[in-house]
């Protein structure tokens, strides 16, 4: 069954690489592999406009729609769009494809964590100037109806206090009335135009943090695809060119040419040092110079995890300060501040014909809170938006990264399929560069065993005594 399946695999990739089979199945068969082609390159557009939020959903879905009928044509039609769609795949996975999606995760955290943060800052300034707004209408109204009430009782107990022998004659009337205006014009004034900056200001920074957002994801966007494509049109015209390209690899070609060849121009098997540069494929063995290429290709994916990261904690912890100080300042118990009002009075009692000096006392509370309720701020938290599609472009990235090395062969194995005539001229390079590199080794070889006997003489190093020896002799 296996068998089966992988023999249908090659037959499949057979009719889609020279597209001249004949027959209506193959035909057919042909047809859905392009169509499926142009599936697959459409998918990763719209995987990448989603992530990165340019446009709206009909719009995405309409560019990919376009983009992968074009495809799709051109893959009918031409072997080269056949060729250049498959590598335009493997490079999405490489360094080109890296690039563009570490921009996009970029983008992610700039646009949800940090005008989270600029908007937590915002809430925050907002909830200040509702306490001050607060305070001023408590302070404008609760400690002046003190002094107002004092001063109205003051009253009552002078004029229950007025002597008058002559009440039965005289009649005296009396009107007073307490009025108390306060002017707190300029605070007001400074409030609203403390708020009306703020506002300004933050419809700004918005404006400005929003329009350089969405353009900076169509600019990278458009620019990370064309690296893209430039770079596997690159990789394309220098295989067919220079016929150089990734000439580390051993294909089947390689092996099948080489038992061509007489046994003293055969280079295989491999020495020990030869098959840590060359590596027969396909095969997931990296050598020592791919190891580092694998390490070097998660080094800037590591650096922007760390700084994502960062900005995503300061964002957390913006949050969490703002919820527990509310929480502490809410705990707050009432500030009781006392008011003690004290006057002094004549009370003038006729039984004892002298004047008395009293001084009356009274004692209030008054209760204020040092934070209004309504003014709580309620920050917002957006690690959860930003978060889910980061972790999905983070393990694309890890995927990849995996098997980078495993896609820089199957992009040479595909041209050498689309290319055989090329990948023919590849082999006889890579041959002919074995043996001159080995041929090399053994005059090195050779010269470095003439040194050593060289060196290994006594007239080399005491010519004169050696000389005298001779002479003697």
């Amino acid at each position: 069954m296996f068998a089966k399946i992988v023999a249908m695999l090659f037959s499949c990739a057979k009719i889609f690489v020279s597209g001249k089979e004949c027959g209506w199945r193959n035909r057919m068969v042909f047809g859905l592999l392009c169509l499926l082609l142009g599936i697959t390159v459409s998918s990763f557009l719209i995987l990448v406009l989603v992530l990165s939020k340019v446009g709206v959903g009909s719009v995405n879905l309409s560019i990919t729609f376009s983009f992968g009928i074009l495809v799709f044509v051109l893959a009918c039609v031409s072997k080269s769009a056949r060729c250049m769609s498959v590598l335009f795949l493997l490079a999405c996975g490489m360094r080109e494809g890296r690039n563009v999606l570490i921009t996009i995760g970029t983008s992610i955290v700039v646009f949800n964590n940090v005008r989270n943060i600029l908007g937590n800052l915002k809430i925050v300034a907002d909830s200040i100037i509702c306490n001050l707004e607060a305070k001023r209408v408590s302070l404008k109204v609760v400690p002046f109806d003190f002094y107002s009430n004092w001063l109205s009782s003051i009253y009552v107990y002078a004029k229950q206090q007025f002597f008058n022998p002559f009440s039965d004659v005289v009649s005296l009337s009396d009107d007073f009335q307490c009025e108390i205006r306060i002017s707190d014009h300029e605070l007001n004034v400074m409030l609203n135009e403390t708020k009306a900056r703020m506002q300004t200001a933050s419809s700004s920074i918005s404006s400005v943090f929003g329009i350089m957002t969405f353009a900076g994801r169509i600019v990278f966007l458009i620019g990370g695809i064309s690296i893209i494509l430039v770079g596997t049109w690159i990789f394309f015209k220098k295989f067919l060119i220079l016929n150089k390209a990734n000439n580390s690899y051993i294909t089947k070609a390689f092996v099948l040419y080489d038992e061509e060849q007489q046994n003293t121009l055969r280079v295989l098997p491999l020495s020990r040092k030869e098959q840590n540069m060359y590596i027969q494929i396909p095969s997931l063995r990296t050598s020592d110079k791919q190891k580092l290429n694998v390490a070097l290709y998660f080094l800037p994916i590591m650096t922007n995890i760390l700084i994502w990261t960062l900005i995503s904690f300061l964002d957390f912890m913006l949050y969490w300060l703002i919820l527990t100080v509310t929480k502490h300042l809410k705990s707050l118990e009432m500030a009781v501040a006392p008011i003690t009002m004290t006057f002094s009075h004549t009370h003038m009692d006729l039984k004892d014909l002298f004047n008395l000096r009293r001084a009356d006392t009274q004692q209030h509370t008054m209760n204020i809170t040092l934070f209004e309720p309504q003014c709580a701020p309620k920050p917002e938290l957006s690690l959860t938006a930003s978060w889910i599609p980061l972790t999905i472009l983070i393990g694309v990235l890890v995927f990849f990264g995996l098997f980078s090395t495993f896609l820089i062969q199957m992009k040479l194995l595909v041209m050498a399929s689309f290319y055989p005539s090329k990948e023919f001229e590849r082999v006889q390079y890579l041959h002919q560069k074995i043996l001159e590199e080995r041929s090399q080794e053994t005059l090195a070889s050779k010269l470095n065993q003439t040194l050593r006997n060289i060196l290994a003489q006594a007239n080399f190093w005491f010519p004169i005594l050696t000389r005298k020896h001779y002479v003697n002799s």
